[in-house]
């Protein structure tokens, strides 16, 4: 359920509505579409959705602000800095005000310096209440979460929640439990 909405029990057409409309993505490799500027690469959701042009710019334009990347926009990707695209990519996700944001290895492949801006990217929508899952192998990038979620062979392995720790402590407990899951595979074999 996302929004109360079995999405399970939702049309074909209807499932690429509410994707569209619901759900915004955030990918480890950008999938900006080369052949179009960074504010197109913005606009296509809103662009699809039917949105007339005054509307779609002020979005687009509102949109890139908010990541800091309004003075690239006339740039296609391969002119983009890494950083760059994955904020592009970023603004893509967020522009329909989505319900939940799924972000796949958002920092894989970003430098130390474009990976600590997107997390405090992140994390400052998060405080300002939108909802962000995240697959990640980076301790460092789990550790920014609030509520960390282990899986080992399909199944929860543990659960860390951030409570009052500060990112250095969830790091720790993250290092933790990730050697917990490793030994523990190990003492069973």
């Amino acid at each position: 359920y996302i929004d109360g909405v079995d999405i399970t029990n939702l049309k074909r057409n209807q499932t690429a509505q509410f994707r569209r409309e619901r759900i915004g993505f955030v990918f480890q490799e950008f999938e900006l579409i080369d052949t179009l500027t960074a504010y197109e690469n913005i606009a296509v959701a809103l662009a699809i959705g039917g949105r007339n042009y005054p509307e779609l710019r002020t979005l687009v334009m509102q949109a890139a602000d908010m990541v800091g990347i309004g003075d690239i926009l006339q740039k296609y990707p391969q002119e983009l800095s890494g950083g760059q695209k994955q904020r592009a990519a970023v603004a893509r996700a967020l522009i329909t005000n989505p319900q939940i944001v799924l972000a796949d290895e958002p920092t894989g492949a970003l430098d130390s310096k474009a990976s600590d801006a997107l997390l405090k990217l992140f994390g400052d929508f998060n405080e300002e209440g939108q909802t962000i899952l995240m697959v990640t192998h980076s301790t460092k990038a789990a550790s920014c979460a609030n509520r960390i979620m282990f899986i080992k062979d399909g199944e929860v392995f543990n659960q860390i929640y951030r409570g009052s720790m500060d990112n250095d402590e969830m790091f720790q407990k993250i290092s933790d439990t990730l050697t917990a899951m490793a030994t523990r595979g190990e003492s069973n074999e």
